[in-house]
């Protein structure tokens, strides 16, 4: 595995972590719950210029490119955004709202709550 593949997944497997939190505290009740907690994730993660360098880095984002969802990045916050996003979409790690419905999902990440 790459490092570019392992920074990947260990975003994805943050935001998973921190999605099964908010799920089993009740703060994700829908599909668009989820969205909205990722987009907050996403922006909470790329506040301070040198941490969305680093993400841009460490993934690999061409800073230049134009995004297919939000188009040309005009800063490096939305650079690192953008990055972060695409991270999340790719790796197979990131949790999708028909895993958290599901309830045998929910024992693999989260075991302490249903011992």
């Amino acid at each position: 595995m790459s490092f570019t593949n392992y920074k990947i997944d260990e975003i994805a497997e943050e935001f998973t972590s921190d999605a099964w939190e908010a799920f089993n505290e009740e703060d994700l009740n829908t599909y668009s719950d989820l969205e909205i907690f990722k987009e907050q994730w996403i922006n909470t993660k790329t506040i301070y210029t040198n941490q969305c360098k680093e993400y841009c880095e460490e993934l690999k984002y061409d800073i230049f490119e134009c995004h297919p969802v939000f188009g040309r990045p005009k800063n490096w916050s939305q650079a690192g955004y953008n990055a972060i996003y695409d991270a999340l979409a790719e790796s197979d790690k990131t949790v999708k709202w028909e895993e958290l419905i599901d309830g045998n999902k929910r024992f693999e990440y989260f075991p302490k709550y249903f011992n």
